[in-house]
């Protein structure tokens, strides 16, 4: 009888110990976390402008085509309107038109892929595009759709 006296009451000093610490615990933690959402700085997305819907034949031995709608985020007003213009919007369809000739089924597959196929559109209009204020216009390239067959 003795035992098991002696087991509930340290069963009881644990349980309180562990009940205690976690409390102690989650209200550091939550007071702690108040403070790491109020510091964090989102910034806000620029213009978004729509570029169309794409459908090519990919590389490779396959038959394999891609059917995507992509915009992209820029910088500020002013990217926005060189974007629009006409000969620049007519630049850009072609330069995505040529990357995507190029392209892999497998390559294509994962979300990687889209991800890596997305930095290439970014990179190659980046480099085709004049600056603004020494920044490059575009932020990032999005996915609208996405289809492979």
């Amino acid at each position: 009888m003795k035992r098991i006296v002696i087991f509930v009451v340290v069963g009881l000093v644990m349980f309180g110990a562990g009940f205690g610490g976690g409390l102690l615990v989650g209200r550091t933690m939550a007071s702690k976390g108040g403070a790491v959402e109020e510091g964090r700085q989102v910034k806000a997305p620029g213009p978004i402008v729509s570029v169309g819907e794409f459908t090519s034949n990919l590389a490779g031995a396959g038959k394999h085509v891609i059917s995507f709608t992509m915009s992209l985020e820029l910088l500020n007003d002013k990217a926005a309107e060189i974007v629009q213009a006409p000969g620049w919007l007519l630049r850009i369809k072609n330069e995505v038109l040529l990357m995507v000739k190029d392209k892999v089924y497998d390559d294509m597959t994962s979300a990687e892929g889209a991800l890596q196929f997305a930095g290439d559109i970014k990179r190659s209009l980046n480099a085709i595009l004049p600056e603004i204020k020494g920044e490059a216009p575009i932020v990032q390239v999005l996915f609208e759709s996405f289809v492979l067959q």
